[in-house]
């Protein structure tokens, strides 16, 4: 928006009367949500309605309102920012939260609604899609949002028309009425949902009504027997018969877990500031594939890294002998072993078959041990801690290939390279500090990287992952070990994760602070989004959006150490074997259990998996064709 004070980073949602953006204020760098208010769908006098209340709610559980932006395309509210979106993006059907999260969520909600009643505002639409999640280490702080419909609870009178939404609605609203236990009754709809998995009514609206006014509560044996009192009592058809305030209903769930706690009952639930993990447990569980590979290479040696090219310049003038003959597309598969790489060329065989193709040695590097491997147009790109050499696709020559130097620091460092191979950018240590190095690579005219390092004050340089964003951009994520959030002289650093974006030309863009850790970061097919293991649970992903900013926790069950992205979704495995195949949406859709330890794994073509084992003295290289594993998915 020109001339105002916010710029859009995107849109993130609609809203009953208007859509939702999220944008960040340019004097402070602050993200904040602006909710847009169309004139002829909201008129004044219910802008006006939604500004008062918005404005006399200030919580830890309310999103806040904080300004009015009026701009040349029309009104704003500028509010509090929920990066982990609403309550319905964790309420799927193949994973379910787990008890003592769903319960701090419905606690969070009834704090937020007690301190809206006491100043006489009922919101009369709780529901999942109005609850905003704040994402940290210890789950999710949940937030209520969208006050549009909310009345002044002493202005308690009939209405010509309903609003709200009918699957959760108390049976008083169908007639009109309203009041704080309308809310209460909305909050036992929502707290059955999470731990059923389901809601107690559905139909069409007429059913709904039909069934809050008349339809005796069934509760079942998936709910916890030591909670259900606590819904039945939030459901009753009559206001009176239920909790009389949010306060009474958040003491009676305090009483219940407090208790239970102390029991070794599988039903207990303990406080919610020490939930233990699992985030989520698996309710539908993902087809079980059989582990047959279509090409099976013994390995001498344990493979560590793994890189897949296929473009048109790899295809040698003349084939040397381990070329195989084939119609499908031609590949060359690298792989590092300790300082030794290796390499072999070939077309991709259609038959399952233990291949005869041995991997060449065809270049030893010195120094430090090969740490990744990045293909790019130019060639492979060798990586170690302290220098980035290249064995371009022209090479032809048998035997040992010579590598071509790049860049080359006295001390260890952390390296990415863009994606046309272009710039290469570096965090090298240093005494009490790190500097971020770029190196330009292609020679193109008007094409410039920064010509001096950049200071940077990272807790730990290993911590730190380099993302190439684009051809212009660089992000920096940085994790902080888990002592910092208790340590006050670290305050400014307590948050789990810190994420910089550079220009290419060295210029900081802004920096954004993460309440989670992340491990084994990395770029996925969608622009300026990443996928990270979440440190502190395991069995979590972590899908992070930039633009707009935006995070969602994908349940795994297993502790991701390899991460793979596709055009259709995301490969996970973990260092025991297991691998987990998730669509965009993050949902499960197979799996598959390795024989023996995984060490590196790598995407051909986005249709093929390679995996590298490692048992004792021997390994192997595995190829699949993921169109043959039964997978939940259409190639």
């Amino acid at each position: 928006m020109k001339r105002s004070k916010y710029r859009l980073l995107g849109l993130i949602g609609q809203g009953q009367f208007g859509q939702v953006y999220c944008a960040v204020h340019r004097p402070t760098g602050r993200l904040v949500a602006l909710k847009s208010l169309a004139h002829e769908r909201f008129p004044t006098h219910k802008f006006l309605r939604e500004l008062r209340f918005l404005l006399s709610l200030q919580h830890p559980n309310i999103v806040t309102c904080q300004a009015l932006e009026h701009t040349a395309t029309g009104r704003y509210l500028v509010m509090d920012y929920c990066e982990g979106g609403t309550l319905r993006t964790l309420m799927t059907e193949e994973s379910r939260l787990a008890v003592p999260y769903s319960l701090k969520i419905v606690a969070d909600v009834l704090a937020g609604l007690e301190h809206a009643h006491s100043r006489g505002i009922v919101h009369c639409d709780i529901k999942p899609e109005n609850i905003l999640l704040h994402v940290h280490a210890g789950g999710w702080t949940a937030r209520i949002s969208d006050f549009g419909i909310a009345r002044l609870s002493r202005e308690i009178v009939r209405q010509d028309g309903n609003t709200g939404s009918p699957a959760y609605m108390a049976p008083e609203r169908f007639y009109g009425q309203y009041s704080v236990a309308s809310d209460l009754y909305s909050v036992g709809i929502l707290l059955f949902e999470l731990l059923a998995g389901y809601r107690p009514f559905s139909g069409t609206p007429a059913q709904l009504m039909s069934a809050h006014l008349n339809t005796p509560l069934h509760l079942p044996d998936t709910i916890p027997s030591v909670w259900q009192p606590l819904i039945t009592q939030a459901l009753q058809k009559l206001p009176a018969r239920r909790f009389h305030s949010a306060s009474e209903m958040l003491a009676a769930i305090h009483a219940i877990a407090k208790p239970a706690a102390s029991t070794e009952s599988t039903e207990a639930w303990v406080d919610w500031s020490t939930a233990p993990t699992p985030l989520f447990f698996t309710v539908e569980l993902p087809p079980e594939c059989q582990f047959q590979p279509q090409e099976q290479t013994p390995l001498k040696q344990k493979i560590t890294a793994l890189a897949v090219a296929q473009p048109e310049d790899t295809v040698p003038a003349a084939p040397p002998a381990n070329w195989t003959d084939g119609t499908a597309a031609s590949w060359v598969v690298y792989q590092a072993a300790g300082h030794q790489l290796q390499q072999v060329r070939g077309r991709l065989a259609a038959t399952s078959t233990e291949s005869e193709q041995p991997f060449q040695p065809i270049a030893t590097v010195s120094g430090e041990p090969i740490e990744q491997l990045l293909v790019r147009p130019q060639g492979c790109f060798v990586v170690t801690a302290q220098a980035v050499q290249l064995l371009p696709f022209s090479s032809t020559s048998e035997g040992s290939m010579s590598l071509q130097p790049i860049a080359v620091w006295p001390q260890p460092s952390r390296v990415a390279i863009s994606s046309d191979g272009s710039w290469l950018a570096a965090i090298v240590s240093s005494v009490g500090e790190s500097h971020l190095h770029w190196q330009r690579i292609a020679e193109r005219p008007s094409f410039a990287v920064a010509s001096q390092p950049v200071a940077l004050h990272l807790p730990d340089m290993q911590s730190a992952s380099l993302l190439p964003l684009d051809l212009r951009h660089l992000a920096i994520a940085t994790t902080n070990p888990p002592a910092f959030a208790s340590d006050p002289s670290r305050k400014e650093q307590a948050a789990g994760t810190t994420i910089r974006v550079f220009t290419r030309r060295g210029a900081l863009l802004g920096s954004l602070p993460l309440a989670v850790r992340l491990e084994t970061v990395i770029l996925t097919a969608n622009p300026y989004q990443l996928l990270a293991a979440d440190a502190d649970h395991a069995g979590a992903l972590l899908l992070i959006d930039l633009k707009p900013y935006r995070i969602k926790r994908l349940w795994v069950e297993i502790t991701p150490a390899f991460l793979a992205v596709t055009d259709w979704g995301y490969i996970v495995a973990e260092a025991a074997g297991r691998i987990v195949f998730l669509d965009q949406e993050g949902r499960q859709i197979g799996t598959i259990h390795s024989p023996a330890a995984i060490t590196a794994i790598a995407t051909m073509q986005g249709d093929r998996l390679l995996i590298a084992t490692w048992d004792h003295d021997h390994g192997a290289l595995y190829r699949f064709e993921l169109r043959d594993l039964g997978l939940d998915l259409v190639f």
